[in-house]
């Protein structure tokens, strides 16, 4: 599974990696760093997905032997969790953000899904890429 969208998207990613959509990533070994940084330039629409499908793999897998591993083939796959679920603490914090900004007034996180303020029934996913946190 290939993702079309492999574009070079420089421009909207954080100069520090370390805090991605409200969840910290694990420092990354020195001899995996630099590769890391160009996976999550280079496919960086992919990169809340990956990290829903890593704490998934943690969750759920009996042993995971390389976390980076696990995330970057995610991110150059555009893998995400088996149970189609968005990464709830960033979709959380998008949420928050959202709210304040007026641009929703409800969610139901478990079914994806939030309210616009005439009432129109939304994907969270679509109105997190239309309208991306300003942090």
């Amino acid at each position: 599974m290939t993702n079309s969208k492999t574009t070079d998207t420089t421009a909207n990613v954080p100069k520090s990696t370390q805090k991605i959509g409200g969840v910290k990533i694990p420092k990354i070994p020195a001899k995996n760093k630099k590769q890391f940084k160009s996976v999550v330039r280079k496919y960086w629409e992919n990169v809340p997905g990956a990290i829903a499908y890593l704490k998934e793999a943690l969750r759920t897998w009996k042993k995971v032997n390389s976390p980076e591993k696990v995330f970057v083939v995610a991110c150059k796959e555009g893998r995400k969790p088996e149970s189609g679920a968005v990464v709830k603490s960033g979709a959380r914090a998008w949420y928050e953000w959202a709210r304040k900004q007026r641009l929703v007034i409800a969610c139901q996180l478990e079914k994806g899904i939030v309210y616009s303020p005439n009432g129109e029934t939304l994907k969270i996913e679509e109105m997190m890429a239309k309208y991306p946190m300003e942090v």
